[in-house]
């Protein structure tokens, strides 16, 4: 079908941050295009109910205040659907806005589905010649103009007029067939009953994806789980990665929670528990890299690289940072050296008795040489960590969260203490049983989901602090 016969809903979103699991949507723009015409234009930003990064507000130049008196995505969910619906959802990198998009619409607690079409997708297809195919690359090829880059309003006109570029130069069937291939009908993987679908609930919780042996394949989590696990079999398989998850799946099983919080922190756990297929590497090792502060005397301050599997609570005061992996520890020193103009030689980046690298550049003031006296080295080093380490526990001692379903009695109630999940119920008319029962252990993972529920949402928390005898009963299930 030709574009000109389509209805359009051409979006771009600005969010806080990559992962639409974890981050939300800051600005959003919608363009409505009936039949090749552009019939109406929107545009608002929306408080993600939390603060964003100095990064985004530079990268944007939208600012933690003008969020602040901006509606929330609930506030405006029903403008946007309105929009959205019965309209092809086109986007640069269609999946990362309609996964934002989608998610904000399950926390809302509204089903939205699309067919969607991805602009970088199409450019690749009909111009193979280029490399690149990024909205800078096709503003810079085609000459499209944009006045306001990296914001939603400016970056979704860019897509519209390339649109319409694409209509005067593929005026006969090339467009319509890559146009159609990209917009086919989505199919359930060749193994999966249509009823086993129909049966998934729309509740928020973990959905695993496993395979004929049932050995887990892939878990994810999500506020409304069916529209969630259908959207995997609505998105175009782009990798060889994703078609064999596709062709493999044989069942589908799910585990409701009450509310997100338990998604995520069920998801995190399972991921560790089952180390399925498909998953990132990088979501389900157990082993990370400890930075810490050199103590043994030096006389300039240095930092000490520990891989581990295990870190307690008590440990965690003296910890500057926490890695995935040592290239990441070591790339974000480099970024250090080379703003705070710090010495690799000193931070063990570089051996050997000859000047750094650095001092041979200019770069540092020669302290691996001891031309720099300890004391102003280590000021820049102190103001070069400072903030980096874990979060400071916010609270007196441990405390209860609470977590209810949208109706009935039955909820989800966690007990955390120092960043670390002790125990976990789950509560309804029949009583309360125990879901997961841990310990003082430091799980990195847990750790950045709940900084994000406890510290950088805005959002209202039910919870309380524990007092000590509480704690034991809790532990001792009294």
């Amino acid at each position: 079908m030709p574009l000109r016969d389509l209805d359009l809903a051409i979006v771009d979103v600005e969010t806080t941050g990559a992962s639409s699991h974890y981050h939300r949507i800051i600005e959003i723009a919608v363009l409505k295009v009936e039949k090749g015409r552009l019939v109406e234009t929107f545009s608002t930003l929306v408080d993600p109910e939390r603060t964003i990064s100095p990064f985004i507000e530079g990268l944007t130049g939208i600012t933690n205040r003008e969020l602040e008196n901006a509606p929330t995505f609930g506030q405006v969910k029903d403008r946007i659907y309105e929009l959205l619906h019965g309209s092809v959802f086109v986007a640069h990198n269609a999946r990362f806005d309609y996964n934002f998009v989608r998610e904000e619409f399950e926390r809302a607690k509204m089903n939205y589905a699309a067919k969607h079409l991805c602009t970088v997708r199409l450019s690749r297809t009909l111009f193979p010649e280029y490399r690149r195919h990024s909205l800078d690359s096709l503003i810079e090829r085609f000459d499209i103009g944009c006045s306001n880059r990296h914001r939603a309003t400016g970056d979704a006109l860019v897509l519209w007029k390339f649109l319409q570029i694409l209509q005067e130069r593929f005026s006969g069937p090339d467009l319509k067939k890559a146009v159609a291939g990209m917009l086919k009908a989505p199919a359930l993987p060749p193994l999966i009953d249509e009823s086993l679908v129909e049966s998934l609930p729309s509740s928020p919780g973990v959905y695993i994806f496993l395979g004929r042996n049932r050995d887990p394949l892939y878990v994810g989590k999500s506020v409304n789980l069916r529209t969630r696990v259908l959207s995997h079999f609505s998105n175009d398989h782009d990798s060889v990665k994703e078609q064999s998850l596709y062709q493999q799946v044989a069942d589908i099983k799910t585990i409701k929670t009450s509310g997100e919080l338990g998604a995520l922190l069920l998801e995190s756990h399972l991921l560790k528990r089952l180390s399925p297929l498909y998953n990132r590497r990088t979501r389900i090792s157990r082993r990370f890299v400890v930075m810490r502060q050199d103590k043994s005397g030096n006389e300039y301050k240095t930092i000490r690289l520990e891989r581990l599997g295990v870190l307690t609570a008590s440990d965690l005061p003296d910890v500057i940072g926490i890695f995935k992996s040592m290239k990441q520890a070591k790339d974000f020193l480099w970024r250090v050296v080379r703003e705070h103009a710090l010495c690799p030689r000193i931070l063990g980046l570089e051996k050997g008795k000859e000047a750094c690298t650095c001092t041979q550049l200019q770069r540092c003031n020669g302290t691996c040489k001891r031309a720099e006296p300890p004391a102003d080295y280590n000021s820049r080093f102190l103001t070069a960590f400072a903030g980096r380490g874990v979060t400071p526990w916010p609270f007196p001692g441990p405390i209860l969260i609470e977590e209810r379903g949208d109706a009935g009695p039955e909820g989800e109630c966690f007990v955390v203490d120092k960043w670390c999940l002790i125990n976990w119920f789950r509560f309804d008319e029949a009583g309360t049983r125990r879901l997961f029962e841990g310990d003082y252990t430091f799980d990195y993972d847990g750790y950045k989901i709940l900084v994000d529920y406890l510290v950088k949402s805005r959002k209202k928390t039910r919870l309380r602090v524990l007092t000590k005898e509480e704690l034991i009963c809790f532990r001792e299930d009294c």
